[in-house]
């Protein structure tokens, strides 16, 4: 009897050292990946809540605050400084970030006196307040070359004349933002071939691609993609086209970072794969034809090859790109995408032109990629995060019922005594 029960007592030791063990290996992966989850970009969404905005606003405005030195009689040559270089380099966006971080960057008292003024102000919007605001803290001189660089409106003694409409200026040859047209601005039918280019264009990527220079790879992609949009579009994908000339003129100004590219390269792999746009491409060039008669046949190769589910994941990212270029410029959005490294950093940069507006170029400026870490938009409590912390809980009280179990086993209660009766 005692030996089968030594026997029974071993098998429950057994099973639940078993257990144990199972349970030692199983807590750290479910504890990593939920950890993961809610700290690597998971918790970022595809379209920030108003808390998450408040509250990158608030880090982003804490963040700007400590850019300065920290004696508060030198933040204001510091910011000063900044101003003027960005003024020298002609850089707008910059110039209308440090202008509109004033009331961070210049500390407590300069930085409550800037607010009150902008809040006495009547006239312009929120932030031509508090760029004229702003303004008063630097010298006349350079504050009325600052009005003119930035295109500041003046105000007037009389009520202006309707002016007649004016074409658009054209954009010069050379310039870096080249194709990128701001957000929103249709001035033209044949806008999308402007930002987009002509099947003449395609044509003649196509056949440096086919020849095997693919140094141009992601631009070629997206143009063909883009030209496949603005034909069966009726106007639902203007920004994605909007998105496509921002991110071809980044790639082409090399100012994308080397991990981004990385990404995009695969984005629009999964959009258009290779295996099946490659061969398509080459029966479109195998005959002589007139540069418009191959770009339409490049054209129907990629129109063939596109694949719906990589491009519902391309599109999204490209929504992402057009709403930070509403929110700021398509300028200032080269400037962010300048720092992003894949699709997580894309929507944290989302997050900060939500958040902060031009005042996201200017932290970017001054922090680079470390900028996107105030972008934090908390956990998102998700079905599937929520389950995850469950089955850790669960885990972790299994774990604590082995333990107890296996101490009972290996050292069970003594019976007491009995004590002697009688004398």
């Amino acid at each position: 009897m005692a030996k089968q029960r030594k026997q029974q007592t071993k098998q429950a030791g057994w099973m639940l050292a078993v257990m144990f063990n199972s349970l030692l290996i199983l807590l750290p992966v479910i504890a990593s990946n939920t950890v993961k989850k809610a700290y690597t970009g998971v918790g970022v969404a595809e379209q920030p809540n108003v808390d998450a905005i408040m509250q990158t606003s608030e880090r982003l405005s804490d963040e700007l605050k400590a850019l300065g030195p920290n004696d508060n009689d030198r933040k204001l040559p510091f910011w000063q400084d900044k101003v003027q270089q960005s003024l020298e380099d002609k850089d707008v966006d910059a110039l209308r970030g440090y202008l509109l971080a004033a009331p961070s960057m210049l500390g407590n008292d300069l930085g409550k006196q800037v607010r009150a003024r902008a809040e006495a102000e009547s006239r312009g919007t929120a932030e031509e307040r508090t760029i004229r605001a702003a303004l008063q803290k630097v010298p006349e001189s350079v504050a009325r070359s600052i009005e003119y660089q930035i295109g500041m409106p003046q105000p007037q003694l009389e009520p202006a004349a309707p002016a007649a409409a004016e074409p658009a200026a054209p954009v010069a040859v050379g310039e870096e933002v080249g194709e990128v047209l701001q957000a929103g601005g249709r001035s033209e039918l044949d806008w999308r071939f402007k930002l987009l280019g002509s099947y003449g264009d395609l044509a003649g990527m196509s056949q440096r691609w086919t020849g095997g220079d693919w140094s141009d790879g992601i631009v070629f992609k997206l143009t063909g993609i883009g030209l496949v949009q603005q034909g069966i579009s009726d106007g639902l994908s203007d920004a994605h086209i909007r998105a496509v000339s921002i991110v071809k003129s980044a790639s082409r100004s090399k100012r994308l970072t080397p991990q981004f590219t990385e990404y995009l390269d695969a984005l629009t792999d999964a959009a258009v794969p290779m295996a099946v746009l490659n061969p398509a491409l080459e029966a479109a060039n195998l005959e002589l034809a007139t540069t418009d008669v191959r770009g339409a046949r490049v054209l129907a190769a990629f129109e063939m090859a596109i694949d719906p589910a990589g491009l519902a994941k391309l599109e999204g990212d490209l929504e992402q790109i057009d709403k930070i270029a509403t929110l700021t410029s398509p300028s200032a959005a080269l400037t962010l995408l300048s720092v992003v490294e894949d699709g997580t950093d894309l929507r944290r940069a989302r997050m900060l032109a939500e958040a902060g507006g031009m005042q996201a170029v200017a932290l970017v400026k001054e922090r680079g990629h470390d900028a996107l870490r105030v972008a934090d938009a908390g956990v998102s409590w998700d079905g599937s995060m929520v389950l995850e912390i469950m089955s850790l809980t669960a885990a972790g009280m299994l774990l604590f019922w082995v333990a107890l179990s296996t101490l009972r086993i290996y050292f069970p209660k003594k019976d007491a005594k009995a004590e002697p009766v009688g004398t």
